[in-house]
């Protein structure tokens, strides 16, 4: 902490930093809770994943940004430039320009965390090459803004001080561009799970309720709205940034902060759904395995079934081509669709391919039938077994 403290106004002398600085504390307390909540729920569900990994470096780099801030704010970020020494505003605007990158780094994260987790549920490979392109776009754009904001002044040093003789870019362009397609690529991120939804076999209503689980941090892109509108109106008056810009400040927190806690809030919609079961209640299919011990005993997630299985299969999936347990020893390539961040497992007595709205929301019952055979060893004919099916709840 600098010798200005947490910016609150001292002697009669204005400083209004500590809106920025609380800002900092709430927002970074409030994610990290966010982050922490989901690790514990996904490695309690035993399916830690690389989002979870990125979500958590993102998160560490918000650290570093409300670091900067907080050390800006103690050296005066936040006062008039008139009341601050030569020094002071240097070393405020020095710290200023050093949050500038991790805020970058933050914001790319946070969707690359997003459209990692989406890789995890839709596997079809339409979806899959939609959804790296757009992440190639977001990892590009972010490389190319990231090196414009080291090198915005040639010396570098020519950011924070003006006194050197430094050729700087128009930096104004450069922030109000950068908020735009901070805007776009949201929208691109938002849009790429709609069409997966819209193509499945649902009622209107029941395909905008399983949009809006992967919508709830929709709500990021209100921000980075807001956000460009602060930095359009802080352009206005660059005489006096330490002083100006701590509105813009608060909703570049806001929105890196509300990107971490927006990434997390699809994985934790089963958490969500125990607390608030009328808002997030559950929308499955229905598929548990049932054994000859009676319902709802042995069973095991879909996710673990393969998805390929040569022609000696003992089990045959119906007409979607999920071929289930195959005998032998080929090579198996099992599911990748990590349905358990939306699945409520159960099982229900529905009819083969039926669907319901119950108080776990939609469910679908889908039906495998085991296959008769006769296996010979050594001259033993084993009886042919019995007809079995295969019910669990899925995500539709």
């Amino acid at each position: 902490m600098g010798p200005k403290g947490m910016g609150f106004p001292t002697d009669g002398v204005d400083n209004h930093g500590w809106k920025l600085y609380i800002a900092s504390m709430v927002m970074i307390i409030f994610a990290g809770l966010v982050v922490v909540a989901r690790c514990i729920g996904r490695v309690y569900l035993y399916n830690f994943g690389v989002d979870d990994i990125v979500i958590i470096i993102s998160l560490l780099f918000s650290v570093v940004l409300s670091g900067a801030v907080q050390v800006a704010i103690g050296n005066g970020y936040g006062m008039h430039k008139a009341d601050l020494t030569a020094i002071e505003l240097e070393t405020a605007l020095r710290w200023f320009f050093i949050a500038q990158t991790p805020y970058k780094v933050t914001i790319c994260l946070n969707k690359v965390a997003t459209i990692l987790l989406y890789l995890r549920i839709f596997v079809t490979q339409k979806f899959q090459i939609a959804a790296y392109t757009v992440m190639g776009i977001i990892i590009a754009w972010t490389i190319g803004a990231v090196t414009s904001t080291i090198f915005q002044c040639v010396p570098v040093a020519g950011a924070w001080n003006r006194k050197l003789d430094a050729t700087c870019i128009n930096t104004d362009i450069f922030w109000i561009a950068y908020a735009v397609m901070n805007i776009l690529t949201d929208v691109m991120v938002l849009a790429l799970p709609i069409a997966p939804i819209m193509a499945l076999q649902l009622s209107t209503r029941n395909k905008l309720m399983i949009c809006a689980i992967f919508m709830m941090g929709g709500f990021v892109t209100v921000t980075s709205i807001l956000r460009a509108a602060s930095v359009k109106n802080s352009l206005a008056n660059k005489s006096d940034t330490t002083w100006n810009f701590i509105d813009r400040g608060i909703w570049t927190l806001i929105e890196a902060n509300s990107g971490i806690i927006g990434a997390c809030l699809p994985a934790l919609r089963q958490p969500l759904a125990r607390t608030f079961p009328h808002i997030f209640g559950s929308i499955t299919r229905n598929s548990n395995y049932e054994d000859d011990r009676g319902p709802g005993k042995g069973t095991y997630p879909l996710s673990s079934l393969p998805r390929q299985a040569s022609s000696s299969a003992l089990w045959h999936g119906g007409a979607h081509g999920r071929p289930i347990v195959s005998s032998g020893s080929e090579t198996i390539m099992e599911r990748t669709s990590d349905e358990r961040c939306f699945i409520d497992e159960g099982v229900d007595g529905n009819d083969s391919g039926s669907e319901m709205l119950g108080p776990h929301g939609i469910s679908r019952t889908v039906k495998v039938a085991r296959t008769p055979f006769h296996v010979h060893t050594k001259g033993i004919t084993m009886p042919r077994m019995p007809r079995q099916s295969l019910n669990k709840r899925i995500l539709v």
